[in-house]
C-alpha cells in the first residue's frame, strides 16, 4: 500500500510540474512549411488558409510584472587597417559603440517602466572581420578598396561563426547570457536584428513577411529564444533605436496581429497600434511604425510639421482606447529620428492583466519571449549608499 501510495504522490507532483513554467515548453514541434527565406524563416503565400491553431493563452503574473534582468555581452569588430595604423573605428571617426549601448539599455529600460533591464556584462573587441555564410573573411585591403567602390561581397555574416569564434556559444548557457549586440561599419552585412525562437512555428502563426523572424544561422542548440542586434558605429544613436523599434514592430506582429500586417483589413492590437492617417485619409492616426509617424506624408518623414488628429494618447490606458484624438505634429518628438523613436517606444503597452490576444505587457514577446526572464535584485532601499570612489567629506575651500 505505501509505494501504491508513494507512485500516486510522485505520479501527482511529475502532473504538477507539468503545469509549472511557460505554456509553450509543452506545445508539440511543428515543423515550418512554406518557402525558406534568405531570413532563414519560412513564409507561406496565404497565411489564413495554412492549418494553426493558435496556442491557448495561459497569463502568469510573474511574468508580467516586477523587473526583469537581460544579460547582454557587446561585440565591437575593430579591424586594423594597416595602411593607416589604426583601427577602424579610429580612421572613420566612429561613434564609441560601448556608449551607445548603454544609450540603448537606458532607453528601452525607460521604456519599458524599468521592466527590461539589460545588463552588459562583457564587451568583446576583435580585431578583425566577421566570417560570412559562404566562408568569405575581408582582409583590411580588400575591404577598403569595396567600401571605395561600394561593391561589397554580397554574402551575410554568419552568426554562428560570429558566437562560436568570440567563445560566446559556449558561454550562452553556462553565464545566462540572453542577447549579443554585435558593432561594427557598413560592408560588415549583418542584419539590424535576428533571433532564434524555439519551437517558432507552433508558437506563432505563419506568416507572408520574411522579415517578422529572421533566424539566419543562429545555432538552434542553444535551445532558448536568444536575440543578435547588429549595429553601424558610424551612424548615430537614433539607428541604433530605430533597428530596435522594428524589432518590436516583428514581435508585436507575431505575437498580437497572428503574422499579419495589414490594417485595413485586420482590427488586432497591433494593426490599430500601425493605424495611419496616411493609408486611411479622414481618419485620425493611431500611434504609427518606425518609419512613419501619425502625421508622415511618407517614410522617414520624422520632422513635419503637418498636424494630424491621433488617437496616440488613448493607448496609456491599453487594452481601452476610447478617448478622443487630439492634434500631433513633429513638435512631439522634437521634429527628429531620435525623438520619434522614443516617442513611439514611449506608447508601447506595458501593464499587467491579458486579453485574447496575450499579454498587456508587449515587452514580454518583445524582451522576454520566452518568459523566463530572472527578476532584478534590487539594493538595500533602506540605506543611502555612496559609489566606489566618492570622495569623503572635506573642507570647503577658501576663495580668494
Amino acid at each position: 500500500m505505501r509505494r501504491i501510495l508513494l507512485s500516486v504522490a510522485l505520479a501527482s507532483l511529475a502532473l504538477a510540474s507539468l503545469g509549472q513554467g511557460p505554456a509553450w515548453k509543452r506545445l508539440p514541434l511543428v515543423e515550418p512549411s512554406g518557402t525558406k527565406q534568405w531570413t532563414g524563416s519560412y513564409t507561406v503565400e496565404n497565411p489564413k488558409a495554412v492549418s494553426w491553431k493558435k496556442p491557448k493563452f495561459r497569463y502568469d503574473p510573474k511574468v508580467a510584472t516586477g523587473r526583469k534582468v537581460s544579460k547582454v555581452v557587446v561585440v565591437i569588430y575593430d579591424p586594423t587597417i594597416r595602411s593607416e595604423g589604426k583601427r577602424l573605428t579610429e580612421v572613420l571617426k566612429a561613434n564609441d559603440p560601448v556608449e551607445y549601448s548603454h544609450i540603448l539599455a537606458n532607453v528601452i529600460r525607460e521604456a519599458s517602466w524599468g521592466y527590461i533591464n539589460y545588463q552588459i556584462v562583457d564587451v568583446i573587441r576583435v580585431d578583425g572581420f566577421s566570417k560570412k555564410v559562404d566562408g568569405f573573411r575581408y582582409t583590411d585591403e580588400k575591404f577598403m578598396e569595396d567600401r571605395k567602390t561600394g561593391n561589397w561581397q554580397p554574402a551575410t555574416t554568419s552568426y554562428r561563426a560570429v558566437l562560436e569564434e568570440t567563445g560566446l556559444l559556449d558561454r550562452i548557457r553556462k553565464e545566462d547570457i540572453r542577447e549579443v549586440w554585435l558593432w561594427g561599419a557598413g560592408g560588415m552585412a549583418w542584419d539590424e536584428f535576428a533571433m532564434y525562437i524555439p519551437n517558432r512555428y507552433a508558437r506563432f502563426a505563419p506568416t507572408d513577411n520574411p522579415w517578422f523572424y529572421r533566424p539566419y544561422d543562429i545555432p538552434p542548440e542553444i535551445g532558448r529564444t536568444f536575440w543578435v542586434m547588429g549595429f553601424n558605429y558610424e551612424v548615430g544613436a537614433d539607428n541604433m533605436i530605430h533597428s530596435y523599434v522594428h524589432r518590436i514592430e516583428s514581435m508585436a506582429a507575431l505575437a498580437y496581429a497572428d503574422g499579419i500586417w495589414e490594417t485595413f483589413g485586420e482590427r488586432d492590437p497591433w494593426n490599430v497600434f500601425s493605424w495611419l492617417e496616411l493609408d486611411h485619409p479622414g481618419t485620425p492616426s493611431m500611434v504609427g511604425n518606425c518609419h512613419v509617424p501619425p502625421n508622415g506624408q511618407s517614410g522617414y518623414d520624422y520632422n513635419n510639421p503637418r498636424r494630424v488628429l491621433s488617437w496616440a494618447d488613448n493607448w496609456a490606458n491599453f487594452p481601452d482606447l476610447r478617448g478622443k484624438p487630439r492634434i500631433v505634429s513633429s513638435a512631439e518628438w522634437g521634429n527628429n529620428q531620435f525623438g520619434y523613436m522614443k516617442w513611439i517606444l514611449e506608447r508601447v503597452p506595458k501593464f499587467p492583466g491579458f486579453t485574447r490576444y496575450g499579454y498587456n505587457n508587449w515587452w514580454v514577446p518583445i524582451a522576454n519571449t520566452d518568459e523566463d526572464l530572472p527578476d532584478l535584485k534590487l539594493p538595500n532601499r533602506g540605506e543611502f549608499v555612496l559609489p566606489e570612489g566618492f570622495p569623503p567629506p572635506m573642507p570647503k575651500p577658501k576663495r580668494d
